[in-house]
C-alpha cells in the first residue's frame, strides 16, 4: 500500500479524534479497518488538509519530505527526526539546537508533537520549527556575545559559530551569519539515535556536545540524555530548554487539555494569560481557545524541589496523555500557546567550568488512554 495514502488515512483519523468521533473509527492498527473505512480515512485527511475543520481556514501544508529525517521504532513507538545538514537541512536558523528535531511520536494509536507553522516553512526563520525544539541561551547571553564587537565570532551550542551584528543586546529573532557550524556525528540504531558536535574557536569557547534519544517499550518512554563537555578555555555559562511545540491526537490547544505538576503554581511576572488560562488546584487548565492571530505567555512559579521539573499533559478528549520529567532543577517555567499548538518550557541551568562535563536527561512518557 502507498506510503502517502496510508498517511493520508492515518491524518484523516487524527482529524475524526480532533473533531470528538474517536469511539466511531477503528483503530489503524485493528484487522477490522475494512476497504470502505480505509477509503474514508483517506478522503477526511485530502479534505482536511486543503480546508481545516478546526477553524474554517484554508489549510495548504508545505512539502517538507525534501529535508533529511530518520525514525526510530520500537514494538510499540515510532519517533521520527530531521537532521542536522548545513545546506539540505529542514531547520537552519541560528536559535534552536539543530539535533534531534522530533517532529512526532505515535504511540498505541495516537499521535504527539507537531509543527509550530503548519502552512509555511522557511528552513532560516528562526521559529519554523517542531517538537521538542531545544535552545541554549534564551535567558543568558550567548557565549562570547556580550565580549564580542559588531562583526566578531559568538557561539551558539547546538549550532556552532555566529557572527555578531551592531545590536547592543542579542535577539533570539534576529537571523544572524553563521561563521562555522558544527560538525554533527550521527550514530542510529534501531531503538536509538545519537548526535555528536564538536566545536572548537580560537576565542576559548570550545565543546563536546552529544543528545542521545532512545525509545523504551517497558516504560513506554521516549528519552533524551544530554552530555556536555567544556573543551575550551573559558567558564560556560547558559541555560537550555525545551520549546515542546505539540498536539496529542493532533487535537488544538483549548478546554480538552489540562497540565497537572506536583507542586502548586501560580503565575509570575509578566504573564498574559489572555482569559485564556488559568491556575486551578495543581493544574493550568484552559477557558476558552487562544483566538486565531493572538498569543498567550505565562511564567508559572512554585516549584521548590528538583523532583517538582515534571508536568502531565491529558487531552482529556481522547484520554491520551503525556508526562515530561528532567532530572535537573527548574530555573524557569513558562507556557505559550498559539495557533493551537501547546508550548510548555521548562529550563535548567548549566555551568561548566573549563574540562568539566554535565549530563542531564529529559524524560517523556506516553499513555494511550481510551482506544
Amino acid at each position: 500500500m502507498h506510503s502517502q495514502t496510508v498517511e493520508c488515512a492515518q491524518r484523516g483519523r487524527s482529524k475524526l479524534i480532533a473533531a470528538g468521533l474517536e469511539n466511531t473509527i477503528p483503530s489503524m492498527d485493528s484487522g477490522f479497518l475494512s476497504n470502505r473505512w480505509f477509503g474514508l480515512l483517506t478522503i477526511t485527511g485530502i479534505i482536511m488538509c486543503s480546508s481545516s475543520l478546526d477553524g474554517g481556514e484554508s489549510l495548504t501544508k508545505p512539502d517538507l519530505s525534501q529535508y533529511p529525517s530518520s525514525s526510530i521504532s520500537t514494538k510499540q513507538l515510532k519517533a521520527t527526526f530531521y537532521l542536522p545538514d548545513p545546506q539540505k537541512g529542514y531547520y537552519r536558523g541560528t536559535r534552536f539546537d539543530w539535533s534531534g528535531l522530533l517532529s512526532r511520536v505515535e504511540y498505541g494509536g495516537h499521535s504527539f508533537f507537531c509543527e509550530f507553522r503548519e502552512r509555511q516553512h522557511d528552513p532560516l526563520n528562526h521559529d519554523d520549527i517542531c517538537g521538542t525544539a531545544e535552545e541554549f541561551g534564551m535567558t543568558t547571553t550567548p557565549l562570547g556575545f556580550a565580549e564580542g564587537k559588531t562583526g566578531e565570532p559568538f557561539v551558539k551550542i547546538g549550532i556552532g559559530v555566529l557572527e555578531r551584528g551592531n545590536d547592543p543586546e542579542y535577539a533570539f529573532w534576529k537571523k544572524y551569519k553563521i561563521l562555522q557550524p558544527g560538525n554533527w556525528n550521527i550514530q542510529t540504531k534501531p531503538d536509538s539515535i545519537e548526535f555528536t558536535q564538536g566545536l572548537n574557536t580560537t576565542q576559548g569557547w570550545s565543546y563536546e556536545y552529544t543528545k542521545r534519544v532512545r525509545l523504551d517499550d517497558t516504560a513506554h518512554t521516549l528519552t533524551i540524555t544530554r552530555r556536555l563537555k567544556n573543551t575550551g578555555t573559558k567558564k560556560i555559562d547558559t541555560d537550555h530548554y525545551g520549546h515542546n511545540f505539540l498536539k496529542i491526537d493532533d487535537v488544538p490547544a483549548g478546554p480538552d487539555y489540562v497540565f497537572e505538576f506536583p507542586f502548586q503554581p501560580h503565575f509570575g511576572e509578566g504573564s498574559k494569560p489572555e482569559g485564556c488560562v488559568e491556575i486551578k488546584d495543581k493544574s493550568l487548565v484552559f477557558l476558552k481557545q487562544v483566538p486565531t492571530g493572538k498569543s498567550i505567555w505565562v511564567r508559572l512559579d512554585g516549584f521548590t524541589k528538583p523532583s517538582d521539573n515534571q508536568m502531565r499533559i491529558v487531552n482529556r478528549r481522547t484520554g491520551a496523555a503525556m508526562t515530561i520529567r528532567t532530572d535537573k532543577p527548574l530555573l524557569r517555567l513558562v507556557y505559550y500557546s498559539s495557533d493551537g499548538v501547546l508550548a510548555p518550557e521548562p529550563f535548567v541551568k548549566l555551568e561548566l567550568a573549563p574540562g568539566e562535563t554535565t549530563e542531564w536527561r529529559t524524560t517523556y512518557e506516553f499513555e494511550a488512554g481510551k482506544q
